[in-house]
């Protein structure tokens, strides 16, 4: 029997749910695609998380068809600039191969290994992409296929290009949501304006902050505005031709927020995100001008400003409908962790589709829950920073921590995160041990005398086998192949180009 599935809104996170259970299930799905064909996507959050790899190996789409056709470009880490103090830097990087870690012996050590590294000084993410990589702005090689890697997408392009390549597979209908009957917590149906009406064994709700169908389940707020600063962004594209690309997403501390500068190879996607609490939208507008001129010699043209609340609902799955991306929540941009969840919640549904009931639909949103509560704790962590120099960074001092954030630094401190410390959580979290690691290095959280007493703790052996690693890999990199960022996308985009 054919599973009806009705999705209402277009966007990154709806195009990427809709296509991937067509993927995955075949002729065992119906998959209708309903969204307002007038209105562009918000068009900010274009930097992604390696998972967005594994949806688009996933559907059969290629990184070179969308530096080819969306404007993207390869990502391999999160640049922090003045998040520590003024003239900080540092960065959040992904593993250069996560193969590295499933098949070296090494894993055993995992902590021998980066604390050998941070107390020799060198640490730069261990076996992860390093500052070799972001100075000279250069990607591991031509064969994408072979390295871990994430990408900054045009989320607009992107989203009508893979939507392009499934017209013949899912329905896609232009219309706007006007009713939506609830019974007994299910939706029975939908009715757009234009009267067609439209029921579904499956409803997934992706209309974004607007909540289109998830609002009329009486779903329960989980507010988390409190434990986050910031509440605004504004978008502002940069159309110019740059000398270099760099590989890196940079997030730039300011007075009252951070600035976001994701490098496409038409522009570069900024924003400032800052809190309405320190800040009037208007002189938000003042300050990110001035560093619009400083860094890249344009003015401000936009005059969108975004408003969100940080949080998410408790239940994201109720009766026959959930929500996905926006509409299930949002944390703020830093980290990327918006589309980042929208693939896990496609990747957790694709499991449970088939004969689900009230278990699975439990199950589901107790998976989520441990998804959010990641990313929250992941993200409140970048601002445990000792930067004090604004009554903005001063007050988040004050943020009262979530306890499982809470107790797992007062492990960190003196113990390095490992594996088994996420071992309650699902499995599709997006931020572990290796994440946590990198973050707390570079926000200098670490008691180094007890980083000190664990690793001369440990066996000689062990000591070897971690030294021999991190020499072997710093190696690695400078001697394997590497191409030019900018090089390698003018190459892919002009083939004829030599």
């Amino acid at each position: 029997m054919t599973h009806k599935i009705t999705v209402v809104g277009g966007g990154t996170a709806g195009v990427m749910a809709a296509t991937y259970l067509k993927s995955y299930y075949g002729e065992l799905v119906d998959v209708t695609m309903i969204y307002d064909h007038s209105k562009p996507g918000i068009g900010v959050g274009e930097s992604m998380t390696p998972k967005f790899d594994n949806y688009l190996k996933a559907v059969g789409i290629s990184t070179v068809e969308l530096v080819q056709n969306c404007n993207a470009t390869i990502k391999l880490a999160l640049q922090f600039k003045d998040w520590t103090y003024e003239g900080s830097l540092g960065y959040h990087s992904f593993p250069i191969n996560e193969a590295i870690q499933s098949v070296d012996p090494t894993l055993a050590y995992y902590n021998a290994v980066d604390a050998y590294d941070m107390l020799t000084n060198q640490f730069e993410g261990s076996y992860n992409y390093d500052k070799f990589y972001f100075d000279n702005n250069l990607i591991f090689g031509t064969d994408n296929t072979s390295y871990r890697h994430a990408m900054h997408i045009d989320a607009n392009l992107v989203g009508r290009y893979i939507e392009s390549k499934f017209k013949d597979r899912i329905n896609i209908v232009n219309g706007i949501v006007q009713q939506v009957n609830v019974k007994d917590k299910r939706i029975e149906s939908i009715v757009l304006e234009s009267g067609e009406t439209y029921t579904s064994d499956l409803f997934i709700d992706s209309s974004g902050l607007a909540y289109v169908l998830i609002k009329h389940l009486d779903p329960e707020w989980v507010d988390v505005q409190d434990q986050l600063p910031t509440n605004r962004t504004i978008p502002n594209p940069v159309f110019k031709d740059f000398d270099y690309i760099p590989t890196y997403t940079s997030a730039k501390a300011t007075k009252n927020g951070w600035i976001l500068d994701v490098p496409l190879s038409n522009r570069r996607g900024c924003g400032y995100v800052y809190s309405s609490s320190f800040q009037t939208d208007e002189d938000a507008k003042i300050e990110f001008n001035k560093w619009l001129v400083e860094t890249h010699n344009v003015e401000l043209t936009s005059n969108r400003v975004i408003k969100y609340d940080n949080g998410y609902w408790k239940e994201q799955y109720i009766g026959n409908c959930m929500a996905v991306g926006l509409s299930a929540g949002f944390v703020e941009p830093l980290e990327a962790t918006s589309i980042g969840t929208s693939i896990q919640q496609s990747f957790l549904l694709m499991h449970r589709l088939p004969n689900y009931d009230e278990n699975t639909i439990e199950k589901y949103n107790k998976d989520i829950g441990d998804i959010l509560i990641n990313i929250r704790d992941f993200v409140i962590l970048h601002y445990i920073t000792k930067k004090d120099n604004t009554d903005f960074w001063r007050d988040i001092s004050k943020i009262e921590l979530p306890e499982t954030l809470k107790s797992n630094l007062a492990k960190w401190r003196k113990n390095l995160p490992i594996a088994d410390d996420f071992s309650h959580q699902t499995g599709y979290v997006l931020f572990r041990d290796a994440h946590y690691l990198q973050v707390l290095a570079g926000l200098q959280l670490f008691d180094q005398a007890a980083i000190t007493e664990e690793y001369n703790a440990m066996s000689t052996n062990s000591r070897n086998i971690a030294e021999t690693f991190i020499r072997e890999t710093k190696t690695f990199e400078k001697i394997n192949p590497s191409v030019g960022h900018k090089e390698f996308i003018l190459q892919i985009r002009n083939p004829t180009i030599t």
